[in-house]
């Protein structure tokens, strides 16, 4: 029996080191590219608010880990010294003291939320710094179109950003169900919406390369709907926008038209110049399909 039990222990530390190994190799793949590495001012404040509230909550997880080991110790059935009570039932003062503590702990977990939710609403500027350039994003099956409305040119699944300027996105979708943008390391999470423009606020404090992804399900492509972001010296980005406007191959209706159909593992590509107002044409295609759908009174499938 003792030789079962012995082996039967054996089993599940292994199965606990296997488990901790995976949680290890994830954390750090976790800590590289996520939240926990920031490299732009909105996450830096992000990583601030997980830190503050889970030093909050381990005010409770701690101590009641401690006392559900010493509980064990104390009560156990070989602890003939332990005094017995067998009636006992309630004490006023341990009420207080578990209920107000963890009151208190998440008045503070609510203030701080509010005060965060305000501080990094990705609509709002970020206080101190003029806002640079423009990117107007058009999440597109399964892939990102980003347009440079000021340098009239355009990319896809490759976003390049000037470091330590204020960056203002503008963003919709087009042909495909609702999606979300999402460059952990740099900043805050929006969705992009047929037919409506979402605005978010980033800026990057280093130089280097660092991934983005689509967050909402949203399809076959999904898993694949990735891209690449940038982020360099201001003085280089000039030099980029030539590079770029050195190109022959134009962001016309015929080239958005292929754009727009679905492909999964679409490649970078890169557009020297962009048809006239084609963020806000994609906006408007949807409002008139709308206010033609109500007037109908009937609503209209959109294929892929």
């Amino acid at each position: 029996m003792v030789k079962s039990l012995f082996q039967n222990l054996k089993a599940v530390g292994l199965l606990l080191c296997l488990v901790a190994t995976a949680l290890v190799l994830t954390g750090c793949e976790f800590v590289n590219t996520g939240v926990l590495n920031p490299k732009g001012i909105i996450t830096f404040e992000e990583r601030i608010l997980l830190f503050d509230a889970v030093a909050l909550m381990m005010i409770v997880v701690i101590p009641v880990i401690i006392m559900s080991f010493a509980f064990v110790l104390r009560y156990r059935e070989s602890h003939k010294t332990a005094e017995y009570k067998p009636n006992w039932c309630h004490s006023y003062f341990l009420e207080g003291v578990w209920w107000t503590i963890p009151c208190i702990i998440i008045a503070i977990l609510g203030l701080l939320t509010w005060k965060y939710t305000h501080k990094l609403d990705p609509y709002n500027k970020i206080p101190g710094h003029k806002v640079a350039m423009h990117v107007q994003v058009v999440a597109l099956p399964w892939k990102w179109l980003f347009i440079y409305p000021g340098e009239n040119i355009a990319t896809v699944n490759y976003l390049q950003l000037p470091k330590g300027q204020q960056v203002e996105f503008s963003l919709t979708s087009d042909n495909v169900p609702m999606s979300a943008f999402f460059v952990p390391q740099l900043g805050s999470q929006i969705y992009t919406m047929a037919g409506m423009r979402t605005k978010l606020h980033l800026l990057a404090t280093d130089t280097g390369t660092f991934p983005g992804l689509n967050s909402q399900y949203n399809g076959e492509g999904f898993s694949d709907m990735h891209f690449e972001v940038k982020v360099v010296e201001p003085e280089e980005m000039q030099a980029w926008y030539k590079e770029i406007k050195s190109s022959s191959k134009a962001l016309d209706k015929g080239n958005y038209a292929k754009l727009r159909q679905a492909t999964i593992k679409n490649p970078q590509e890169f557009y020297s110049g962009v048809e006239k107002e084609l963020f806000q044409n994609i906006i408007n295609t949807y409002m008139m399909m709308t206010n033609h759908d109500h007037h109908h009174g009937h609503g209209k499938k959109i294929e892929l």
